[in-house]
């Protein structure tokens, strides 16, 4: 069952309905228990006993490193369940890619090997394990008391909302939430349904008709030597910084949406993050429940920014580099992490050359042509770094990069664009699409979404209801034979 369909919208509206028909916080937590993990049986059936398995790591080890004593024994304690719910990340995300490096390592040398076996992905493994860890880790730490109600520690973990693609949450912010009982607020009801109406929209309207795009030229680069050059590689690079924009804050948006329907608030995960002027920024901005988790948990362990500079430019590496490693088991996804991560050195190191070079310019530093072109070139960045994390392998990158800046207008005159996967009439269709989500996204920036919809009058408000439910409608089901495009964070 896909978050974007109709069979999800009806279950939502089941569960909803039945969950405040129940009388108390024991029974809509079975419930929500029941429910979490027949959703998460009907996307990986095969795998859902590993769900458990670190469910059950987790539980036993916080009530095991609760009772042990303070000192080494507890901090003993802590590693060891750390370390086998790393274990149990690395079997599943990391053998396969070692097992090829090994076996392409043995190849070179001469010696034969066997094919290493291929293990299947459990949707949302990163972010249930993280969840984990942190949980365990807080525990450790004192900061948190050890859960002793299974179910309700079992719901932290596999709540539906989350449990595919984060955002990741914490125990202090979450397990009081599923303890409390909740009582039906229409405030709530109206603002999840349009955050979910929204995901909607940026997810069926952009996301997936930009991936078409992406697909049709990411996937073999090199076969359409003369055309997809210059441009085309360049739009194509613009349309994924789009599209996993639009997947993973459409995503957000209606899991936040669905919890907000049983009066609970996860993370928000972005804060409109291509308006950023730095790519420090913007990684303030982006996946912000990763980057906080990777801050309390790496960075300041290692010493944040209470070390000399040397030090902690090799700690945001480090974070950096974990980050692409959290992403997935390869080297496209090393480079794009280190890159980012030396976007920020460097845009540090050359701070003081910039704002001599605006001086002389003549423009003023927070007016708005300046702000105008650091969004501008942070988004190029970020697009660039962008580009391994898309590609399938490392030589597609280095074969697209220095060509998606080559001006080959032709494309706009020999039909090329037209062989895109699109439709001329599709491709003005995402395009405005895409206008509209950054336009109310820009004037979120003044009011959150839902203060700007209530201040409308009462006809236009329904008006926009009435077309975000077309749009579902008309989008979100096309016949048997369809099936929306997985959310592309699903895979991590």
């Amino acid at each position: 069952m896909q978050f974007a369909s109709f069979a999800y919208l009806l279950s939502l509206g089941a569960v909803a309905v039945a969950y405040f028909a129940l009388p108390g916080p024991r029974s809509r937590t079975l419930l929500l228990l029941a429910a979490s993990l027949a959703f998460y049986y009907s996307l990986s059936p095969l795998w859902t006993w590993v769900l458990l398995l670190v469910i059950a790591v987790g539980y036993v080890g916080g009530d095991v490193i609760s009772r042990a004593r303070e000192g080494r024994a507890r901090r003993t304690l802590t590693a060891v369940f750390v370390a086998l719910v790393v274990a149990i990340l690395g079997v599943f995300k990391y053998a396969r890619f070692s097992a090829l490096v090994w076996a392409k390592g043995l190849t070179a040398v001469g010696f034969a090997h066997a094919q290493p076996l291929r293990l299947a992905l459990p949707i949302g493994i990163s972010f249930w394990t993280f969840m984990t860890i942190s949980y365990l880790v807080d525990v450790g730490r004192g900061h948190q008391r050890a859960e002793r109600n299974l179910v309700r520690y079992a719901l932290f973990i596999s709540f539906f909302p989350h449990v595919t693609a984060g955002p990741i949450g914490s125990a202090p912010g979450l397990l009081p939430q599923f303890a409390k009982k909740h009582r039906f607020s229409y405030d709530k009801m109206q603002s999840g349904l349009l955050l979910i109406g929204w995901g909607f929209l940026k997810k069926l309207l952009v996301a997936d008709p930009l991936g078409v795009v992406v697909q049709t030229v990411y996937h073999q680069p090199h076969r359409y030597t003369g055309t997809h050059n210059g441009l085309v590689l360049g739009i194509a690079s613009i349309a994924f910084a789009v599209q996993i924009y639009c997947d993973f804050s459409g995503y957000t948006d209606i899991v936040r949406g669905s919890a907000r329907l049983f009066g609970v608030d996860l993370l928000p995960n972005f804060d409109r993050p291509y308006f950023a002027r730095s790519v420090k920024e913007f990684w303030r901005r982006w996946h912000m429940s990763l980057m906080q988790w990777f801050k309390r948990y790496v960075y300041i362990p290692l010493g944040g920014s209470r070390v000399p500079k040397w030090r902690r430019y090799l700690n945001i590496l480090a974070v950096f580099l974990l980050s692409g490693i959290w992403h997935g088991a390869g080297i496209t996804f090393v480079v794009w992490g280190l890159l980012n991560g030396a976007y920020q050195i460097v845009g540090e190191l050359t701070a003081p050359l910039r704002s001599a070079v605006v001086r002389v310019v003549g423009l003023t530093p927070d007016g708005r042509l300046h702000r105008l072109g650091q969004i501008v070139a942070t988004f190029l960045l970020i697009t660039v770094a962008w580009v391994f994390f898309r590609a399938e392998s490392l030589a597609d990158a280095l074969y697209i990069l220095p060509r998606m800046f080559v001006p080959t207008l032709h494309v706009l005159t020999d039909g090329s664009l037209t062989k895109l996967g699109l439709t001329p009439q599709e491709g003005w269709a995402v395009f405005v699409a895409a206008v509209l989500v950054f336009a109310v996204e820009y004037a979120a920036m003044r009011a959150p979404l839902l203060a700007i919809v209530k201040r409308q009058p009462l006809p236009v408000r329904w008006t926009g209801y009435l077309a975000l439910i077309l749009v579902v409608a008309v989008f979100g089901y096309y016949g048997s034979a369809y099936n929306a495009a997985g959310f592309a964070y699903f895979k991590f």
